[in-house]
Order: C-alpha cells, then structure tokens, then sequence
C-alpha cells in the first residue's frame, strides 16, 4: 500500500487479468504521495469509505456515482483542508470503462455508423475518442485489439472540408495524417496505428471517451 491508500506491487496486474471481473469503480492511476498528516489521512479514510457505500448501493446511475464522489471530496477537501501535491491522488473510472493516463476510455461491443457511436457516447456523459498524441494512439490500438476500424470523434465539417474533433479542435496534421479522401460524408477511424478515412454510414465499433475522477 502506497502513501495514496491504494495498493500497488503484484496485486493490481491480478486484478486487470482478462476475464475478471472489474470492480465498480476502476483507479486509474495512483502515483507515490508524501505522508501527510493525520487529518489528510482522515480526510482519505472518509472518502474512500463513502465510495465504497455508494457503490454497493448499486441502484445509482453511473454518473449520479461519480457526482456524488465529486461532492463529497469538495466537501472534505472544505472541512479538511491539507496540502495536494500537483499530480498527487487517484483517479477513478466507471465501471466497465478502461484507465488510462487522465481518461476513462469505453468500446462498443456493436458495429454502427458513425453518427451513431456518437449518440451513445454522448448518452454516457461522454464524447467520441479524442487522440492526444501518437502514444495515446497506440493505446487505441492495444485497446481494440488490431482488427476491424474502430470510429473516433473526427470527421470532415463543412464548409471547408477540414477534419476536425467533436470538441471543435481542428486536426494537427503535424502529428497525424488520415489516410483516404477527405470528402463530404468522410469520417475517421483508427487501424493498426493509422486513422482513416470511412464513409459515415459504414459500421464499425466506436470509442468513447471521459475524463477520470480524481480523489
């Protein structure tokens, strides 16, 4: 167990083994932390005892859950005030969703068209993959296994025929460059480590994307 209350070591490779079962709310990332002192402790003990009760619960919407984790450590962090370290802390995701870096990252298990995914993702209090950068890419494909074209949030907008984001981000060709035709009705999908470009209507599984809760 790390100076954060979470254990580390051998332990958490067991509990990411395919086929486990993952529990309610996955930690996302817990970097070594200064002892803080008594009343910090406190403050973590409190937290993470509300979590779980919330959790066991089992009745709460997933993004009630994560509100409520919100509040609460807005709460502690008020009435028990202790010095963070920035970077410090754990995040977490919901259940079913995969940690990595400062995201939460979710796969279909259905192909549909683009516009589609997009829905979904934005009915999960999400939104369609947004890749940062080139490791961040590789990560997508480690996640969707090297197979069939996966959907990611970038299409081409008109006017203009630019790709852009579904956070309004215009695509920095510096980093990556989409392979096809960037042509009305074209949206992006990422392959073997290279995003492409795909007709809408085309049906491929999607990923979407939020950003982890930290405590």
């Amino acid at each position: 167990v790390n100076g954060c209350g979470c254990t580390t070591g051998s332990y958490l490779p067991r509990c990411m083994q395919t086929g486990s079962a993952f529990p309610p709310l996955i930690l996302a990332a817990c970097p070594q932390c200064p002892l803080w002192h008594r009343v910090g402790w406190a403050g973590n003990i409190v937290l993470l005892g509300a979590v779980i009760v919330l959790a066991v619960l089992g009745e709460l919407h997933v993004s009630l859950l994560v509100e409520q984790v919100r509040t609460i450590r807005s709460i502690i962090l008020i009435i028990v005030p202790f010095p963070r370290p920035e970077g410090s802390g754990c995040k977490l995701c919901p259940r079913h969703w995969v940690p990595h870096r400062d995201k939460c990252y979710w796969l279909s298990e259905e192909n549909q068209y683009w516009s589609r995914g997009w829905d979904d993702c934005s009915r999960r209090g999400s939104h369609l993959l947004v890749i940062q950068d080139r490791e961040e890419l590789e990560f997508t494909q480690n996640l969707t296994g090297n197979q069939n074209p996966v959907w990611i949030g970038l299409n081409i907008t008109s006017p203009g025929r630019k790709w852009t984001w579904v956070d309004g981000s215009p695509l920095n060709q510096t980093l990556f460059t989409v392979s096809g035709p960037a042509e009305e009705n074209s949206c992006a999908a990422v392959k073997k480590n290279q995003i492409k470009s795909e007709i809408c209507n085309t049906h491929y599984k999607w990923i979407c994307q939020k950003e982890a809760v930290r405590i």
